[in-house]
């Protein structure tokens, strides 16, 4: 990718050069290693069931385990440069399950199958001047153009580096590589690749890095613009376009959000021939503890939309159990949400929503794809001083398609976080 490998790198320059303080400008700001520092404890309870009712294969995915998230971040050492470090550690149990119904996603897998444990280390070197932030080392993306999954037990992170600079007013601007993956179930690092669901691509062949630059700008207090491009080295370039827009309206807000997606196959094209088009659109009110909410998502052009290999697409119809991101793919959904701390019943949230997709033109069959997909997701957070850091939350799925198995998933997770250190 000879064309743009300046992004992370004489890009990275000129924004760090740009944004370099005087000392005054940021001794003030600098609270020391320990005193802004910070540490997280996360235990997590994870029941997992994917039922299969149609189609040939294995019948049903069912896993319990147990796992643990600390997430210690420092502080900054003073200084018109301040450093500091990060650490994360990830470790998960397996308390019940079976092979032949492995394959959930909340405990890592290797050839030999789901194993018993894992524990794992992430460290993240940082740098600041002014309001310009590098890091480098383990991280966890969570942009339109790249979603680490934390849609399981634990999260996807990847290897890289990040330069982010807020020192123009209202611009945000930041630019990445990333290197390699560790999966939400996997066992180590893994070359970058793209998920091939379905056979919508030739292949899942490796790729050196992915490589992105981001630029969001404010326009006032309600309108906000952002751009995004991004390339997997040899594969596909894929560049994004968004729009968000809040407004009151009436006694309550009404929110508008619109992401454009192009994505096309690059240089020697490894996994072959990629051409697609998206508009995906979320329009929602929201008055009092109440959500309603509505949305498309259409593609179009001679392929799906592809998405880096592991992660989470960061598309408003991305659901428990599908993404509905096949080629040519039109789908529209109805959301209701209920937020109880706003209508007296403390600790309590909802949400329910339908999706249905046609249009569909995936490799696998040769007639026109339809599919449906209903979900409700119910939480609770304790309010008692002895369970004020637990929650539970419970999630069921229904999906049906004409060119896909269909299922029915549920799951129950137990959470529990407490602050072990936070000097405030």
């Amino acid at each position: 990718m000879t064309h743009n490998a300046w992004v992370p790198g004489a890009l990275g320059m000129v924004l760090l050069a740009i944004s370099m303080p005087s000392p005054a400008a940021t001794q003030g700001a600098d609270t020391g290693l320990l005193q802004g520092a910070t540490v997280d404890l996360t235990g997590l309870n994870y029941y997992y069931n994917r039922d299969f009712r149609s189609g040939v294969g294995q019948g049903k995915r069912e896993e319990w385990a147990q796992g643990f998230i600390l997430d210690a971040r420092s502080g900054w050492t003073p200084g018109p440069i301040g450093f500091g470090v990060d650490l994360m550690g990830l470790a998960d149990v397996k308390l019940d399950g079976v092979s032949s119904e492995e394959g959930t996603g909340i405990l890592p897998t290797d050839a030999n199958g789901a194993r018993n444990e894992l524990t794992r280390l992430g460290i993240t070197g940082k740098a600041r001047a002014g309001e310009s932030v590098l890091r480098i080392g383990t991280l966890i993306p969570n942009e339109p153009i790249i979603k680490a999954s934390t849609s399981r037990m634990l999260p996807q992170t990847f290897q890289g580096g990040i330069l982010e600079s807020k020192d123009i007013p209202g611009l945000d601007v930041y630019v990445a590589r990333y290197t390699s993956s560790w999966y939400r179930d996997g066992v180590g690092n893994q070359p970058l690749t793209l998920t091939n669901k379905n056979r919508r691509f030739s292949g899942t062949p490796d790729s050196d890095h992915f490589d992105m630059l981001s630029a969001q700008y404010q326009l006032g207090k309600q309108l906000v613009l952002r751009y995004q491009t991004g390339e997997l080295d040899q594969i596909y370039r894929q560049q994004v376009l968004n729009l968000t827009h809040k407004i009151g309206l009436g006694a309550g807000v009404l929110r508008t959000e619109v992401r454009y997606f192009k994505t096309d196959d690059v240089d020697q094209a490894r996994a072959g021939r990629i051409d697609s088009t998206m508009l995906n659109a979320l329009v929602g009110y929201t008055l009092g503890g109440h959500e309603l909410s509505a949305g498309l998502q259409n593609l179009s052009g001679r392929t799906a939309m592809p998405w880096l290999g592991g992660t989470d697409g960061n598309v408003f119809n991305w659901t428990f159990i599908n993404d509905f991101l096949e080629n040519r793919q039109h789908s529209w959904q109805a959301r209701y949400a209920l937020d109880g701390d706003k209508l007296g019943l403390k600790g309590w949230k909802f949400m329910a929503r339908y999706i249905h997709a046609d249009h569909a033109d995936p490799a696998t069959v040769s007639y026109e794809g339809r599919e449906w997909e209903r979900d409700f997701q119910l939480d609770y957070q304790f309010q008692s001083e002895g369970l004020k850091h637990f929650s539970v939350r419970w999630i069921n799925g229904t999906f049906r398609s004409n060119f896909q198995r269909d299922a029915d998933e549920n799951r129950i997770i137990l959470q529990y976080k407490v602050a072990l250190y936070d000097p405030d």
